[in-house]
């Protein structure tokens, strides 16, 4: 067991109760199964520009704010010189040089970075005595030259948040196969389980950005389909551009117009906007049906073991790793095909029993993807590494 454990959050996201991604999800709730171990872990997270800085964990070091990219004739300069170090970002830079300064001081065993592998290569190389863990959430592409510094430091522990992404990290970067060991993300099922859901008209729920990777055009276009057909729901879509912040584009305006169409049919739509993690259980407790409508590799989508543990019937788009976590509890559909999808939204609005059925088995399978679990595979990694 890592008694002396740091968490390096993601170098582009912050670490508040309400402005936070997936992977500030993942980082406090594994730090707080490791807590009943008796490991506490230190967690390491930029700034909020204008978020309080008030965090949901205690061992919390949150850094001074990191310079933002410049524009212009200084900005030429900066992107010169990424070419030139093969750094993502001159704020990663900057982030990496300031989490260097903080583990300076600590006496640790091991770090635990995400989605920074040029920060692991720079930690390894500041740091050779420190176990060094990169978790992947995502495919995150380096430049050649951090790639080939990555894939040639064999005492940087590879993770991967699903068997899809742990694949496609071994072919980007040219990793032996099978180094990148895989720990699935987990779900509190205590927090959303045991909702009693009201004899209501079924609720199509959505939970996630409103970006278009999340594909919720493709659900108000399965949802007009519906419609079109005679079928009564209703609709709920949980979430804005940007983690608590709604940012006008295009493809906001395109939702709006879909919502608005919709509502002219007849159709109710709720739009909760942005809810915070301690909102969410009573959000997914007012939907029936639970959406993933993805049109990009979805790696292991925490809205996806949420809605799971809310016992409700699950569709997603069969992308990335979501096939892997539903493990046939809930019903797949090809991305960016409203058609498809809205036969399988009919099959269920159409039969309660079938959707009472495919909640019971969403949250049996949920029951097994644990945050304890996750803690446990990450522990036991971190043992195995230390011999």
């Amino acid at each position: 067991m890592s008694s002396r454990l740091v968490f390096v959050n993601n170098s582009r996201e912050t670490f508040t109760p309400t402005h936070s991604g997936a992977i500030a999800t993942c980082i406090r709730s594994v730090s707080e199964r490791a807590l009943l171990d008796g490991v506490r872990p230190t967690i390491i997270t930029r700034a909020h520009s204008s978020v309080s800085q008030t965090v949901p964990w205690g061992s919390t070091v949150v850094l001074p704010a990191i310079p933002s990219p410049r524009s212009g004739l200084v900005g030429n300069v900066d992107r010169a010189g990424r070419r030139l170090t093969g750094w993502a970002r001159p704020d990663q830079r900057s982030y990496a040089k300031e989490v260097a300064r903080v583990l300076r001081g600590e006496a640790l065993d091991s770090v635990v970075l995400s989605n920074d592998p040029e920060l692991a290569v720079y930690l390894r190389r500041r740091f050779p005595t420190v176990r060094v863990v990169h978790w992947f959430h995502n495919l995150e592409v380096s430049s050649d030259r951090f790639r080939r510094m990555y894939a040639a430091d064999s005492g940087i522990v590879s993770m991967a948040v699903s068997a899809y992404l742990a694949r496609a990290v071994e072919q980007v970067y040219r990793l032996t196969p099978g180094r990148v060991q895989v720990n699935l993300n987990g779900v509190d099922v205590a927090r959303f389980a045991g909702a009693e859901r009201p004899e209501r008209v079924p609720v199509i729920g959505f939970v996630g950005r409103i970006a278009v990777e999340k594909g919720v055009d493709v659900l108000l276009d399965a949802a007009t389909v519906i419609s079109d057909r005679g079928i009564a729901f209703s609709l709920q879509v949980t979430g804005d551009t940007n983690w608590g912040e709604r940012h006008r584009n295009s493809y906001l305006d395109s939702i709006e117009a879909r919502i608005t169409s919709l509502r002219a049919r007849g159709v109710t739509v709720n739009t909760l906007g942005h809810v915070t993690h301690a909102e969410l259980p009573a959000a997914l407790a007012a939907s029936d049906i639970h959406v993933l409508p993805s049109r990009w590799d979805e790696p292991c989508a925490l809205a996806l073991l949420e809605g799971m543990a809310s016992g409700q019937p699950v569709v997603a788009s069969a992308t990335g790793g979501s096939p892997e976590i539903l493990a046939g509890s809930g019903a797949l559909f090809s991305r960016e095909d409203p058609r498809a999808l809205a036969g399988d939204l009919e099959r269920l609005l159409r039969d309660p029993v079938l959707r009472r059925r495919r909640g019971v088995e969403a949250l049996v399978r949920a029951q097994e993807l644990t945050w304890q679990a996750t803690w446990q595979r990450l522990d036991a990694l971190l043992e195995g590494n230390s011999r």
